[in-house]
């Protein structure tokens, strides 16, 4: 019987461990963690997908799994919020009205990110507000996004326009502003506003740190962008064969694509190498 040759496993949700109907094997899941768990090995899902999203799609598995949602801001331990990174209601409207300046048209497809909901202007287009209510279900619409409350905690800025201006916007926003931003995409034409020195990486790190595992004993899966630094982190690193060509090109190795399994084909060639039933 061989070990492992990792004691973490962190996994991107969209484009990798989700097929493109946003399904997953429940059954096939829990063969797997059931299998890792017999060699001590944790699970994290690391996702740009809100808490509350995650929580839902992974009801099963809640005492099994810990979540880095919003790309890092959000850190979910046995069901609870153990860490959050955010920005203050000033800096959202700052960059709300940066936004309105720079990219005309950019803050009606807009979506501000709470812990305790998510924000949508009334005037948002339609087809925006559909394709983001499976992730953010306990949306609000606003007349103004002054109106959003001083008592919840904002993770995320989610933006509907070309994801080619991100860089500029970063630096652009960030010379004038004593709060920080970093712009990131997930391969969509979205882009996610998260707070400076946000990611998934940073998140993982803490969790590493808790569970006493170094970096060279994670394996991490992910597609796009937001998960570059996170393959990074890892001692081992697979791109899904349907992930952006310059995640694949910096991953050590290249899985299955998400409809095909590739996760848990992966993981599932590993746990049989190690003869453990």
């Amino acid at each position: 019987m061989k070990d492992l040759p990792f004691k973490a496993v962190a996994v991107d949700v969209d484009g990798t461990f989700v097929n493109d109907e946003k399904k997953y094997d429940h059954e096939m899941f829990g063969e797997i963690l059931y299998r890792l768990h017999k060699h001590g090995a944790h699970f994290i899902i690391a996702s740009g997908r809100p808490a509350g999203r995650l929580e839902a799609d992974f009801g099963d598995f809640t005492d099994s799994v810990d979540f880095v949602a919003d790309n890092g801001a959000v850190l979910v331990r046995d069901g609870k919020i153990i860490r959050t990174t955010t920005f203050s209601k000033k800096c959202i409207l700052s960059l709300v009205d940066y936004l309105h300046l720079r990219y005309p048209g950019a803050v009606q497809s807009t979506l501000i990110s709470g812990v305790k909901h998510s924000y949508f202007l009334k005037s948002t287009p339609a087809q925006f507000k559909r394709s983001h209510h499976y992730f953010y279900p306990n949306s609000i619409e606003v007349d103004d996004f002054n109106q959003i409350p001083e008592d919840d905690q904002y993770t995320k800025v989610t933006v509907d326009y070309p994801s080619k201006v991100r860089r500029e916007l970063e630096y652009g926003f960030n010379s004038r502003s004593v709060e920080k931003i970093h712009v990131t995409t997930s391969g969509w034409n979205y882009m996610d506003i998260i707070p400076y020195n946000v990611n998934k990486a940073n998140g993982l790190k803490e969790f590493l740190a808790y569970l006493d595992v170094s970096r060279t004993q994670l394996i991490a899966f992910g597609d796009g962008e937001n998960d570059i630094e996170m393959l990074k982190l890892a001692g081992l690193s697979y791109a899904m064969e349907n992930g952006q060509d310059s995640v694949k090109k910096m991953a050590k190795f290249i899985a299955p694509s998400n409809n095909d399994n590739g996760v848990f084909k992966v993981l599932t060639k590993y746990l049989n190498e190690a003869q453990i039933e």
